[in-house]
């Protein structure tokens, strides 16, 4: 495995959701062995989060599951309604092979959330939010998808820490009452690489 392409560097030097979703086409079959060796906690830190404010039962919405890693964190705490969206095909197909989800859904950049709102108890977004993945804007249209008490936890990496355009959202949602932060925690997101990611939960009011 030493001589495969690395792929986690070019993450955070793209823009267009073009760029984005070629990278994830070329990088589905190794992402999971590379951010293993990485050492990649989000996922872990995200469900344990969660675990803290929601019942094991409750429907969640993995929201860019990706290869399956934050489904697959969710369920070994317990969690066994999970649902997953991704809007990569190659990367939805390493996810269904995990076998934690009960359903999965190839994703529409054009509606997101694509479903009637507070169908799931909780969305969680783990690495999607961020510089290299998804646009800030998407904190918002995730907690409008909610009901009231419905969660919306998310990690928002260093590099995203750094752009005011993503953690002005979570502010503005807290100043206009649309949500109440429950929990925030930094921590390590990358641990071999010295990155780190801040976990947020918020609940729709």
């Amino acid at each position: 495995m030493s001589n495969e392409t690395k792929f986690f560097p070019r993450a955070y030097g793209i823009k267009t959701q073009v760029e984005i979703n070629g990278l994830y086409t070329d990088w589905a079959e190794t992402y999971d062995h590379e951010l293993f060796e990485n050492g990649y906690e989000t996922p872990v830190r995200v469900a344990r989060a969660l675990s803290q404010f929601l019942p094991s039962k409750a429907s969640i919405l993995d929201f860019g599951c990706g290869t399956g890693l934050s489904g697959m964190a969710l369920n070994k705490l317990g969690f066994t309604e999970i649902h997953g969206v991704e809007i990569n095909q190659s990367m939805l197909n390493k996810a269904e092979k995990t076998g934690v989800y009960r359903s999965l859904m190839l994703g529409n950049q054009d509606n997101p959330f694509d479903f009637h709102k507070g169908k799931y108890q909780a969305i969680t977004a783990v690495g999607v939010i961020s510089s290299g993945a998804g646009p800030a804007k998407l904190t918002w249209s995730a907690l409008d998808a909610l009901a009231t008490d419905g969660l919306l936890v998310l990690s928002l990496n260093d590099a995203a820490l750094a752009d005011p355009d993503y953690t002005s959202e979570i502010q503005r949602a807290t100043d206009l009452k649309t949500a109440v932060l429950l929990s925030e925690e930094y921590g390590p997101h990358m641990s071999t690489k010295g990155v780190g990611a801040t976990v947020y939960v918020l609940k729709r009011l």
